[in-house]
């Protein structure tokens, strides 16, 4: 995916980023979310896909790390995956390592 591709299917942006995909742990905006996103380009090197965890609290991020319980992770998971958060090759992906892990 391009920034432009980004551009167009992004469901929120940000100075730093197109976000292109969100699940939440609670109330938006007002609790964990894990989010798929495309950073900007910038003067650091050019623009990419990545996931990112955030803390919300009032509607606005917390710039600070996360702490998740086990269980708050894996009901993440498991909505990004519901929701298309993952592609379809990235959850193979990580089908494969659990599989190749397992021997």
């Amino acid at each position: 995916m391009n920034e432009l591709e980004a551009q167009k299917c992004a469901i929120r942006e940000t100075e730093f980023c197109y976000v292109l995909g969100c699940v939440w742990d609670g109330v938006a905006c007002d609790s964990i979310c894990l989010e798929r996103i495309y950073v900007k380009a910038s003067r650091y090197g050019a623009g990419y896909e990545g996931l990112r965890l955030m803390e919300w609290k009032g509607g606005k991020q917390l710039l600070r790390p996360v702490h998740v319980s086990c269980e708050k992770w894996l009901y993440l998971f498991s909505q990004a995956i519901d929701k298309g958060v993952f592609s379809s090759a990235e959850q193979f992906g990580m089908l494969r390592g659990l599989i190749q892990k397992g021997h």
